[in-house]
């Protein structure tokens, strides 16, 4: 999905990002000091944000703070999370066949002390630490700089599995198993089979 397009421009869209992932309540010169943008710039994507009503300016005597819109901050959260989703399924998908299963938690609303849970083969384990590289970049477009991913190769998750592991269980359970397709060439693909409930 393409937020800047969405949105209309990057500065407003990290504005966003910024009122969804970091703080709200804050002033038009500390967006300045955490983004890389001008002061011009932000003002001018903060005025037409107020203009559309998806952000609140509250304005005293000497400074403004800057929310996302009651009501309306849930459903911006929303459309990022599942930008970001598409995202990192996306480049699961580029994997080739690499990881077998992807758990999405507690950032995506699941009541559980990790974000993203990805089972892997075990012939790519020398490749973990690119693709950790790589969620790590993925997360940090939407600036949120403090993300918990577990990695777990299949043996393991098997093996756990069996041994009726808690944390296994409970991400069975209860996490959102997404769905990666894979493509394959000459129109193959290949799906990630859904968790029978």
């Amino acid at each position: 999905m393409n937020l800047d397009k969405l949105f209309g421009s990057r500065t407003k869209t990290d504005i966003l990002k910024y009122l969804v992932f970091r703080r709200q309540g804050i002033s038009m010169r500390a967006f300045e000091t955490d983004l890389t943008w001008s002061f011009p710039a932000i003002k001018k994507q903060i005025e037409q944000l107020d203009e559309s009503w998806m952000i609140t300016i509250r304005k005293d005597q000497n400074s403004r703070s800057i929310s996302l819109t009651p009501g309306l901050d849930g459903y911006i959260k929303a459309l990022f999370l599942y930008s970001l989703r598409t995202e990192l399924v996306s480049y699961f998908s580029t994997l080739t066949l690499e990881t077998q299963k992807c758990y999405l938690w507690k950032l995506f609303g699941k009541e559980l002390e990790v974000d993203l849970v990805l089972i892997y083969q075990e012939w790519v384990k020398e490749q973990l630490t690119e693709v950790k590289e790589q969620i790590t970049e993925i997360f940090r477009k939407y600036l949120i700089e403090l993300v918990n991913v577990s990695f777990m190769s299949c043996d393991e998750f098997d093996k756990r599995y069996r041994l009726a592991d808690k944390f296994v269980l409970q991400l069975m359970r209860q996490g959102e198993e997404v769905e990666i397709i894979w493509e394959l060439g000459d129109g193959w693909k290949v799906k990630v089979p859904e968790q029978k409930k």
